[in-house]
């Protein structure tokens, strides 16, 4: 008797069984949120937006969705010519049936790498390839995804530090300024952030302090 085999295939994505496009969704849609936090733009300024709040000592203002929503418009922002390039030369491949499931992984992956490996300290990398008890290759291509997106987490904490460092520091000296005038003053019953924090607003406003760190977000991924 013959026996034949029922494949349903999903239009637009692939030739590959039913069974297998519904596994890569949902293993596409449970991993997203980590690729989009880890290896893109996201972990960095994210990272600068929790230093901008505490450095102004907003704690419950702007609210966390604020800023992780700004985050994430940033990271597409900057991102779209990263995006452009998966979805046009791995995405549409792939949904045509012109590449199989693996090789739109593979492209897609090489897209992020080439992205994360420029935003990469060459001291990270080494580090990472020591870690990892490997050789680095001759072609900065070559190397693996793990390591590549290691040293790339760790270049964008070292980065996002330094860049909350800098914005720390005017409110730092704004924060002495005033308790040093209320202590010469007597006041010692005032609490600083009481005057310091209204100050640190219109300072803000003044300098359009959301333009310079937006922008200076933005250029320090070029």
């Amino acid at each position: 008797m013959n026996t034949s085999t029922l494949v349903i295939s999903l239009p637009g994505l692939g030739n590959e069984p039913y069974i297998v496009q519904i596994i890569a969704l949902l293993t596409v849609l449970s991993i997203a949120p980590y690729i989009i936090m880890f290896f893109t733009t996201f972990l960095r300024i994210s990272i600068v937006f929790s230093f901008l709040r505490n450095a102004m000592g907003l704690q419950q203002f702007p609210s966390a969705q604020v800023f992780v929503t700004l985050s994430l418009i940033l990271t597409f922002v900057i991102m779209k010519p990263t995006f452009t390039d998966i979805y046009a030369n791995a995405w549409v491949p792939y949904s045509n049936g012109d590449i199989t499931l693996q090789e739109f992984v593979d492209r897609s992956s090489g897209y992020l790498e080439d992205f994360m490996l420029k935003q990469t300290d060459q001291k990270d990398l080494e580090m990472m390839f020591t870690i990892a008890g490997e050789k680095p290759p001759a072609k900065a291509k070559d190397t693996p995804f793990a390591i590549a997106a290691g040293a790339f987490m760790v270049s964008e904490l070292k980065k996002a530090f330094l860049m909350g460092f800098l914005i720390y520091l005017p409110f730092i000296a704004l924060d002495i300024v005033v308790a040093s005038v209320l202590m010469s003053l007597g006041m010692f019953m005032i609490p600083p952030m009481m005057i310091s924090l209204p100050l640190k607003v219109m300072l803000f406003i003044i300098a359009n302090g959301w333009d310079l760190v937006i922008m200076g977000l933005a250029r320090s991924f070029k």
